[in-house]
């Protein structure tokens, strides 16, 4: 799941006592963090708002979803992205701080960041105060940069719902059998094995810090106490944290949403409430397609 990383050392220098627990907070931080060179371009991002910069930040806006509290479908599985106002109210918070930084200075900057999976990650290398990344930057930070001045929390969250505080995205883990495999039965056994098994689940969450996906698991004593990581244990828990809907076409509606987000980012959407309108058209297209709606 996701949530808030944040340097503690470029907070404490800039004023700012505790992390962001809204959206109007978030932008209000992200500014009074972000420093820039002579020329104006980005030295150091407070916060970076632009879809696909790193994996918390993902190509579309479906991380921040649970964020808003936005729904995805009606009970007919058909697309609600332009008639649930939390979604154009996120997108019109995103393109602000976009438009502050400037697209251009914000592609110049991303551009010239590491790979997200490097030890020279923005935010492990202090240039980037705030960032939404996934549980195992814990582990990646403990191998990398052991003495970084960091704390975890949940995103921040609308400002009109501060009862989704300590949610967050979710997913879960992948694991299947390979179709014409000889051993079926034992197959099976190794994938309840992996995926319902309290002391597996366990193991393998403390041997690369991923949030183990069973509810009995999250309070196994074996998993090794870390306040970083325990983080990610709550906001899986949280009730209102939530994923993003599973359709006869897999998540494949989410290049649409991409492809949406991208235009949206860069002004090249004119009217944001027939965009969206468009969005849902085309995405119901996609799903009559294949069939069916959501399961």
């Amino acid at each position: 799941d996701y949530g808030l990383y944040y340097n503690k050392t470029l907070l404490r220098k800039a004023g700012i006592k505790s992390p962001p627990k809204t959206f109007s907070e978030l932008a209000k931080d992200a500014k009074k963090l972000t420093q820039r060179k002579g020329n104006g371009d980005i030295k150091v991002a407070g916060y970076d708002p632009f879809f696909g910069f790193y994996s918390g930040n993902a190509p579309d806006m479906t991380t921040y979803a649970p964020l808003f509290g936005a729904k995805w479908t009606d009970a007919a599985g058909h697309s609600t992205i332009s008639k649930d106002p939390q979604w154009a109210k996120f997108l019109k918070w995103q393109k602000s701080l976009v438009d502050w930084y400037g697209a251009s200075k914000l592609v110049k900057f991303n551009a010239a960041a590491a790979d997200e999976f490097s030890g020279s990650n923005a935010f492990e290398i202090g240039k980037l105060a705030m960032d939404m990344d996934g549980e195992w930057r814990v582990a990646f930070i403990a191998a990398e940069h052991p003495n970084l001045n960091y704390g975890t929390a949940p995103m921040p969250v609308d400002d009109a719902h501060p009862e989704l505080y300590g949610a967050g995205y979710v997913n879960g883990t992948i694991i299947g059998i390979p179709k014409g495999v000889k051993h079926k039965d034992q197959a099976w056994d190794l994938v309840k094995y992996l995926t319902t098994n309290s002391h597996a689940l366990a193991t393998f969450s403390n041997g690369i810090r991923n949030v183990p996906t069973t509810k009995a698991s999250l309070n196994s004593p074996e998993i090794k106490p870390d306040a970083h990581f325990k983080t990610f244990l709550k906001i899986f828990a949280n009730s209102h944290s939530a994923t993003s809907p599973i359709t006869a076409v897999g998540n494949a509606y989410g290049s649409l949403i991409q492809a949406f987000t991208v235009k949206w980012q860069a002004g090249h959407i004119g009217n944001l409430a027939n965009g969206l309108k468009k969005l849902d058209k085309d995405i119901d297209n996609q799903l009559k397609q294949g069939g069916k709606g959501v399961p």
